[in-house]
């Protein structure tokens, strides 16, 4: 993940700054964080990319971990199932910036 997103009057958001990978379906949901955090800081980027970086950071390496995107033997060691409630229980408690914000 790129620790600058802009320069001057631009910014970057979604898939642009954070790809998740689509196993998750974080993407979408991230993208529209950033676009909700963007729209009440439209006046200042460099806001809305700092409390961003530091938000999206901690999905993106959980995503990025997911039994599924690797190509290990450890992907085959826990149910489906299992893992799905696992991932979805930490995804909640890191992706509340919703809740959260101002």
């Amino acid at each position: 993940m790129p620790k600058v997103w802009g320069r001057g009057p631009t910014t970057l958001a979604g898939d642009a700054a954070h790809t998740m990978p689509p196993t998750m379906a974080q993407g979408a949901n991230q993208a529209l964080e950033d676009a909700w955090l963007l729209s009440r800081s439209i006046g200042d980027l460099r806001a809305y990319e700092k409390a961003r970086s530091k938000v999206v950071r901690r999905p993106a390496r959980l995503a990025a971990t997911e039994a599924t995107d690797m190509q290990r033997p450890i992907a085959g060691l826990l149910p489906d199932g299992l893992t799905t409630r696992i991932y979805t229980l930490l995804l909640r408690r890191y992706s509340n910036y919703l809740l959260t914000a101002p």
